[in-house]
């Protein structure tokens, strides 16, 4: 059986991919989606793994580019493993590459929640926001 860490980097891989698809179907059903407080795409608490994905193609579809690079899995505690790594993102000619670390949580092998921390301000800037 894989390991939580396992999980994670075979959907990180399916999702550079573009095979969304597979890189969700370790989600079940009451996955929970948090992008932190913040109006942004992707931003907002968002339950059940239909929402969950539509909100990832949101926050993805806001970008002209959107490329996410892991570059460090950790398992900590208690089921939770983080993710840190950075994407590169660019709107309307404006580019940047943005910090981005993803808490997530198990329960039973499964995939239960993921947290999302990134540099809102200049995701802001890029998207005509701030």
């Amino acid at each position: 059986m894989a390991g939580n860490a396992d999980v994670l980097k075979k959907g990180y891989e399916d999702f550079s991919k573009g095979d969304i698809e597979s890189a969700l179907e370790p989600w079940p059903d009451d996955f929970v989606w948090d992008g932190g407080e913040t109006d942004l795409p992707g931003g907002g608490v968002h339950e059940g793994k239909d929402e969950a994905r539509q909100t990832l193609e949101k926050a993805v579809g806001a970008w002209d580019k959107f490329q996410l690079t892991v570059d460090e899995i950790h398992e900590g505690d208690n089921d939770t493993v983080f993710a840190l790594g950075h994407t590169e993102v660019s709107k309307d000619g404006n580019d940047a590459t943005l910090p981005v670390v993803h808490v997530w949580r198990f329960e039973g092998g499964q995939p239960k929640r993921i947290q999302i921390l990134t540099d809102t301000y200049t995701s802001a800037k890029l998207l005509g926001k701030a």
